[in-house]
C-alpha cells in the first residue's frame, strides 16, 4: 500500500522524528471503503524547512492536525481522495477551538488545520470528514496530550 507520498510524506516524517514527549499521535481509522490517517502535534515539532514550506508558525502555543483520506476499497490500488473536513479541539477545561482545514495538494492530497494550545493539557478532537463521493460524513473522535512550555 502506497500511503505516504509527496506532500504527506514530509509532514508524517517530521512527526515521526518528534520526541515521545512532544505531544503527537499518528493513527488511522477505517470507515467502510475509506481510511483516514491523522496526526496531532505541536508545531514546534516541525522542522524549520517544513514549517516554512507549508507556511506554519512554529510555536508551543500552536497545535496542528494533519489528515489524509484514502479510498481502500481495492486493496491493490488504494488512492488519495479529496474530502470536506471540519472539526474542533476542546481542552479539559472546556475551551473550544474550531479548526479550519486547508488542502495541501500534489500527487497526494492531505489537509492541515491549526489550533491554539495551552499546555500541558489534553485535547479532544471531534472531526467530520466527508470524502468526495461519499453520501454522508464520518465522525472521528480522539484525544491527544500536549506538553507544556
Amino acid at each position: 500500500m502506497k500511503i505516504l507520498r509527496n506532500h504527506l510524506l514530509p509532514m508524517m516524517l517530521a512527526c515521526a522524528l518528534c520526541s515521545p514527549g512532544s505531544g503527537h499521535a499518528q493513527s488511522s481509522e477505517r470507515f467502510g471503503d475509506y481510511e483516514v490517517h491523522y496526526n496531532a502535534l505541536s508545531t514546534t515539532s516541525l522542522g524549520a524547512d517544513i514549517a516554512r514550506k507549508y507556511d506554519i508558525m512554529r510555536s508551543s502555543r500552536n497545535g496542528m492536525l494533519n489528515i489524509a483520506v484514502r479510498n481502500v476499497a481495492d486493496s491493490s490500488n488504494d488512492t488519495a481522495v479529496r474530502a470536506d473536513i471540519s472539526g474542533s479541539a476542546v481542552n479539559l477545561t472546556g475551551q473550544k477551538s474550531n479548526i479550519a482545514f486547508r488542502k495541501i495538494e500534489g500527487t497526494e492530497v492531505s489537509y492541515i488545520g491549526l489550533f491554539a494550545v495551552k499546555g500541558p493539557d489534553t485535547y479532544t478532537f471531534d472531526l467530520s470528514i466527508r470524502p468526495e463521493g461519499a453520501v454522508r460524513p464520518f465522525t472521528l473522535r480522539f484525544n491527544q496530550n500536549f506538553a507544556g512550555d
